[in-house]
């Protein structure tokens, strides 16, 4: 990321600030642990940010006190204070990735504290008392991964519902605006697959930059301009948020299956989205389920890189 080969001033700045403030906060809270989280903790911060801490409080000490925010240098700290059960929770559910077609309220349990994950995901210990030798290990951060992953792809079959109703209805200039905004979820679906956390929208210029990009960013890869009356067919321009999507889940549960004859019909069309839950893959469109083997996936995404190409 850009920020992290060429650090800029204001990120320097608000990284001092950080570590002063943690050193103020073991100070008051004997025992706790201080983690810098957020963007900042990625390397990312703007001359405005805030500076985003976790403070995590021994159980034995009771509730977690309930902290205000405080101002260093014209910088805003806001501190989270959580107590080490509370934490252990939240690893909880980055032990595996258990959400089935037939079971999601774990994984609606995880949408509802997708926040703290991505939290516990970029923590940056500053003050470490603990026993914890690392905040997630390497197979939690894969699952937060998944988890994330899941997440997009969740809210991408979301908005390709509303496009779908939104351009039958014929309210074209409404499903403009919400083509634009799947654009940036499929874009924050391809930094997860490469391993960034899911971060705001606005990080996405940077999140999409290597380090090779020498402070250039990548704007956020627009999608084919639409064409709404061609909704009910096997329409071109929606075919590559199908790809990408489907790129993006075989990064992360990649296969070798041979391809297998799939029956395409109905299962190529607008609005149809694939998804990878730990029982296997399925394409989603609103309230119907197909589900695939990996032979049909494979099947599936040639068919749509080539219509993508149409």
């Amino acid at each position: 990321m850009t920020f992290a080969s060429q650090p800029a001033p204001w990120l320097q700045i608000r990284l001092k600030v950080a570590e002063q403030a943690a050193a103020e906060l073991a100070d008051e809270h004997f025992g706790a642990d201080v983690w810098l989280v957020g963007a900042l903790a990625e390397n990312l911060a703007h001359q405005h940010s805030d500076v985003d801490l976790l403070l995590v409080t021994p159980t034995d000490r009771g509730p977690a006190p309930e902290l205000r925010s405080r101002l260093t240098g014209g910088i805003r700290i806001d501190v989270q204070a959580v107590s080490e059960t509370t934490v252990h929770d939240w690893r909880t559910l980055l032990d595996a990735f258990a959400v089935t077609r037939d079971n999601i309220e774990t994984f609606r349990t995880v949408r509802g504290r997708l926040n703290d994950l991505t939290a516990l995901r970029t923590a940056r210990p500053l003050a470490w008392v603990s026993d914890q030798a690392e905040v997630l290990t390497s197979e939690q951060r894969a699952t937060y991964q998944r988890w994330a992953l899941a997440d997009r792809c969740e809210a991408a079959a979301s908005l390709a519902e509303d496009l779908l109703g939104l351009a039958q209805a014929g309210l074209y200039p409404h499903a403009d605006l919400v083509w634009d905004q799947l654009a940036r979820v499929v874009a924050q679906a391809e930094t997860v697959a490469a391993g960034a956390p899911l971060l705001g929208e606005k990080w996405l210029p940077s999140l999409l930059s290597s380090d090779d990009d020498a402070g250039r960013f990548t704007p956020v890869p627009t999608l084919p301009e639409p064409r709404w009356l061609s909704t009910a067919a096997h329409s071109p321009f929606f075919a590559s948020v199908q790809v990408r999507l489907a790129d993006a889940l075989l990064a992360l549960w990649p296969t070798d299956a041979e391809p297998e004859p799939l029956d395409e019909a109905g299962l190529g069309g607008f609005g149809w989205l694939p998804q990878r839950y730990s029982d296997g893959w399925f394409l989603r469109r609103g309230d119907a389920r197909a589900p695939l083997s990996d032979g049909r996936m494979r099947t599936w995404q040639t068919a749509a890189a080539r219509r993508a190409r149409a």
